[in-house]
């Protein structure tokens, strides 16, 4: 895909939005999830805290104050087998809550006032500072929750003060790893990734197909357009089915090809109205000129000064006549009476017609054609001319001695008809220019030729007319080199 096409541009900016979007989602999920993870475990810490308190002051109910508080809370860990019967089965309920707390997996401490350990779960890992945290809620009755990196590990520890048998006060920290939860985080951190990436490469794909549904419109508009020249300004672009702004588009684009319909007709019937309004003047002078020069009591003086008129006013007749021709050609493709001919008879009459142009310049023009015929759709007339612009326009620019070669090739559905000479060339900014309307070539080291600069304009307009084209080399000193292409 292009890069700085509207299609890639927004595809990128749909999907860096979906993206942006995805990625503040995943991160709001992420937080709630962990959120609700932490209230969960908060919760159990809470109710395992409960529980042991629970237990502990059962010791002391079962008692009845018969051993010591201190020694009934070291019995409640104890694994010696002298409890008193009702002590027994409190260790037994103990032992049971302890699995179904899952406390196996978790580790407390139970501290005095003083901050002195008075019990301690067994599986107590090797490192972990006592107490877990401190000691701030003992005078105050606050239960704390915080995370704390034990002996590496992180752990959601609890800090429960409670009291027993309403003698002595303590304080419960309980602590419960948190790898469980880490894990689901990661898991879940592991499934939002892959979603946004699955989702991006689907949207990248939908986004493509839908901005290349979207744009179809422009698209066949830019076709349309590059199909639209002078002589097929009728085109106009179907607004069914379109959105509203591309048929707001499509109906602009319509009415503006309209407007230059009207323009270029408008044109053609100005251009031909004043070459016809041009032409009758000019006939008129050059009629007057004509009489004037059969009278014999003329003055030599004045017959030349009438003679350069006259060939002032051929010239202006033949511009004006080529102006027209030009138009006709740009405008109206229906100029062109097309029949088959075999070229190579064509281009042999063409030889022998400019054979006769260069002799009278001393110019040797030679003639390379097939043996075979070559027949084409063209219109007689009007290549006649294209060939005659070519070669006289070569013998204008040869010099005498000089020589032009008339060559003929064949080529992959295409017949070459090349004029070949060996005079002035053109230099590099001249040839940049040759096809120009009134473009001609002057030099300061010789004298003007004349020319109406309208020559090779009409030639590669007649070329294109019959469906082909002229292409050119050229180096200055050496020689220039037209070939016309025409379709067989």
């Amino acid at each position: 895909m292009i890069t700085n096409s509207i299609r890639f541009k927004t595809s990128v900016l749909y999907s860096s939005i979906l993206f942006v979007i995805l990625v503040g989602f995943s991160a709001y999920l992420h937080n709630a999830v962990k959120h609700i993870l932490y209230q969960n475990l908060d919760k159990e810490l809470r109710t395992e805290a409960e529980q042991i308190v629970g237990t502990i002051n059962a010791y002391g109910e079962v008692s009845k104050g018969d051993l010591p508080a201190m020694s009934l809370m070291r019995q409640f860990l104890s694994t010696s087998k002298a409890a008193p019967a009702g002590q027994e089965a409190i260790d037994k309920l103990w032992e049971k809550h302890r699995w179904l707390l899952e406390l196996h997996k978790d580790i407390f401490m139970i501290i005095d006032t003083e901050g002195q350990i008075v019990l301690q779960s067994e599986n107590l890992p090797t490192g972990v500072p006592r107490p877990f945290m401190p000691v701030m809620s003992i005078h105050t009755n606050d239960i704390h929750q915080s995370d704390v990196a034990l002996a590496g590990p992180l752990y959601r520890t609890m800090s429960y003060p409670f009291s027993f048998t309403n003698r002595r006060q303590f304080v419960l920290q309980l602590a419960t790893p948190l790898e469980p939860v880490d894990r689901i985080l990661s898991r879940l951190i592991m499934v939002m990734i892959g979603g946004i990436l699955a989702i991006l490469g689907i949207s990248l794909f939908v986004g493509r197909f839908l901005t290349r549904k979207i744009l179809a419109p422009v698209s066949e508009v830019t076709r349309t357009a590059n199909n639209i020249s002078q002589k097929n300004l009728g085109i106009r672009i179907p607004e069914k089915s379109l959105d509203l702004e591309m048929r707001m588009l499509v109906s602009s684009f319509n009415q503006m090809i309209s407007r230059l319909e009207k323009s270029f007709r408008h044109i053609n019937e100005f251009s031909a109205h004043v070459a016809h309004e041009l032409k009758t003047p000019l006939a008129i002078i050059k009629g007057e000129l004509e009489l004037a020069l059969a009278d014999k009591g003329v003055r030599e003086e004045d017959r030349q000064v009438m003679l350069v008129a006259l060939q002032e006013v051929d010239r202006l007749t033949k511009i004006i006549k080529d102006l027209l021709l030009l138009a006709k050609f740009e405008y109206n493709l229906n100029i062109f009476k097309m029949e088959r001919i075999d070229l190579v008879a064509f281009v042999r009459d063409v030889y022998q017609y400019c054979k006769v142009l260069a002799s009278e310049k001393g110019v040797r023009l030679e003639l390379l054609v097939l043996e075979e015929a070559i027949w084409v759709q063209a219109d007689p007339v009007h290549l006649r001319r294209l060939f005659f612009n070519l070669v006289h326009n070569a013998v204008k620019f040869t010099p005498a001695s000089g020589e032009i070669i008339l060559l003929m090739e064949r080529q992959e559905g295409h017949v070459l008809v090349s004029v070949k000479d060996n005079g002035e060339g053109m230099a590099p900014e001249d040839q940049a220019r040759i096809f120009e309307q009134f473009y001609r070539i002057r030099r300061h080291d010789r004298p003007e030729i004349p020319g109406t600069g309208l020559g090779l304009c009409l030639a590669r307009s007649i070329a294109r007319g019959h469906g082909g084209d002229i292409v050119f080399t050229s180096e200055a000193g050496k020689g220039s080199t037209f070939t016309v292409i025409l379709p067989i």
